[in-house]
């Protein structure tokens, strides 16, 4: 009894089942055939054909005999069979494609052969499936020949397009992932199934934010009512998320920022785009920089804290060590409180010195700006140092240029802080010979600003070329034997450099390593009405 099977392949096909469902949404092309090779159907809208002839798909070259057509005889015996189609570049033979022949069953035996055309995302279509899919669009009906058309039909188009975006997505380092009204995946590029830990083909149809942003950091699972993406197939919001967890198919997860946009044809959304970036090294680095500004800044408090306690009882020391020097001593206990008196002098310096840096490195030194008399701003430092620069016989000596103001505006207590580090420093380091400060002014033409440099020359130890760049850094002591013999904190050029840098100005050095170092700071300074 002969058997319609045209029937019943169309009663097969028309059935509301599981299997309608992934014919409709699989993300393979599939084209039904009868069994003699006509089209039937396609789960893309592909065009009404008549006989084409698919086992004339080749795999390369000219094929004594083709493998589609056995593969083809292979699925109306009721057998699922696949094979490759390749293309030859530059020598290499490439896999560009599958097809799939499986059998359409029916109660009453095989009706027809599904041909499941699956691509590789990298790569664009074969040739040899672009011409058979192009005669299948283009053939007439049974019996009439088929139209050649001059282009390519509108889906072999629409296919080739879509492999060049393809190649674009997988060129690009974030992960990127498209997906359906329903959730379900319709793509994802290379670098976003890396990063998730899966192949592309394992999210084809899957629910994909189920599987991989189904549960917060802490593990408390999502609510259905948190998920945007629901959210932006809904207002069509595009919608920006940072510091979100994705979970890999290994159970690890990861910090990403991601981007929903709603993906619309012709105004009616059909789904969403999303792109994500993974973040975890941005939050260790931002985590790091983190506690270590939390460290400095402890460090700091703890250094102000411990320089202004210390700083107390100190001043009741040198207290009691002046009067205890106003009394009637003897000879010796005179010397014993000298000293005394001398190192608490010494201490309540390192001390000052550390709460400055302190205050420096936390951001609190404030400047104060008043009008003070240079000339005799300099000379009380002179004066300061006399009496040691005598006892050392070293020549101190001052000197400023004619054109220097009288009277400057600034911070004087700053300023004069300066010129003490650097003349102190010059002394400490100076065996025989002298130590001059100089001040010179230096014009700025056509503007209200002037600078005035200053400089402290001495005849010293020097500093060696490989040591210039420890200068100005905190705690660098450049000659340990000398410094053990006068102290220090290491702390004095670094205060300097701070202060000069906080009072507009900049400072450097210029020595020689046994011929002595000239230390210059520059500083701007505004012109008092009279100069103007």
């Amino acid at each position: 009894m002969h058997k319609d099977w045209a029937a019943i392949l169309g009663r097969v096909l028309s059935g509301e089942s599981a299997f309608k469902s992934l014919y409709d949404y699989h993300p393979d092309l599939i084209i039904v055939l009868d069994r003699l090779g006509n089209y039937v159907d396609s789960n893309r809208a592909l065009g009404p054909g008549a006989l084409c002839d698919p086992v004339q798909i080749q795999t390369g070259g000219e094929p004594q005999q083709t493998p589609g057509e056995v593969h083809f005889a292979a699925a109306l015996e009721g057998l699922t069979a696949s094979f490759e189609l390749t293309e030859e570049e530059n020598g290499n033979t490439f896999s560009r494609a599958t097809v799939t022949y499986a059998p359409v069953k029916a109660a009453e035996g095989v009706a027809g052969v599904f041909a499941i055309i699956h691509q590789d995302v990298n790569t664009l279509l074969p040739a040899a499936l672009k011409e058979w899919l192009s005669r299948l669009a283009a053939a007439g009906t049974p019996g009439e020949p088929a139209e050649q058309d001059q282009e390519l039909p509108a889906l072999i188009r629409e296919m080739a397009e879509d492999k060049r975006l393809s190649l674009i997505l997988n060129s690009v380092s974030a992960g990127i992932f498209g997906l359906d009204t329903e959730g379900r995946t319709i793509f994802i590029n290379r670098e976003g199934a890396d990063m998730l830990g899966y192949h592309p083909s394992e999210l084809a149809g899957v629910p994909l934010m189920d599987t991989i942003h189904h549960a917060h950091n802490s593990g408390t699972s999502h609510s259905p009512l948190e998920c945007p993406i629901r959210h932006t197939l809904e207002d069509r919001i595009t919608r920006s998320k940072s510091d979100e967890i994705f979970w890999r198919k290994d159970g690890t997860s990861f910090f990403v920022s991601y981007r929903i946009a709603p993906l619309l044809d012709k105004g009616v959304i059909c789904g969403v785009v999303v792109s994500f970036t993974d973040i975890t090294n941005e939050r260790e680095i931002l985590r790091a920089k983190e506690s270590a500004e939390q460290a400095a800044q402890a460090k700091s408090d703890f250094l102000a804290m411990m320089s202004h306690e210390i700083r107390t009882p100190m001043n009741g020391m040198i207290g009691m060590a002046d009067l205890l020097l106003d009394t009637e001593l003897e000879e010796e206990q005179r010397s014993y409180a000298e000293i005394l008196r001398s190192s608490s002098y010494s201490l309540l310096r390192i001390l000052n010195d550390i709460l400055d840096f302190s205050k420096m490195e936390a951001g609190k030194m404030q400047l104060q700006s008043e009008t003070v008399d240079l000339r005799e701003m300099i000379e009380s430092v002179i004066d300061l140092f006399t009496p040691k620069a005598e006892e050392r016989q070293l020549a101190l000596r001052w000197w400023a240029d004619t054109s220097v103001p009288e009277a400057v505006t600034t911070d004087p207590s700053r300023l004069r802080q300066i010129i003490v580090n650097l003349v102190g420093n010059a002394l400490k380091f100076t065996e025989q010979g002298s130590v001059t400060l100089s001040v010179k002014n230096i014009p700025l033409p056509g503007s209200q600003e002037y600078l005035l440099e200053f400089s402290v020359r001495d005849t010293g130890v020097g500093i060696a070329d490989s040591k210039l760049n420890l200068l100005f850094q905190s705690f660098s002591q450049l000659h340990p034997f000398i410094n053990r013999k006068y102290g220090g904190t290491g702390l004095g050029l670094a205060i300097c450099k701070q202060l000069v840098e906080l009072m507009g100005g900049t400072i450097f050095v210029e020595s020689e390593e046994g011929r002595g170092s000239i230390f210059r700071f520059m500083l701007p300074f505004v012109k008092q009405a009279a100069e103007a």
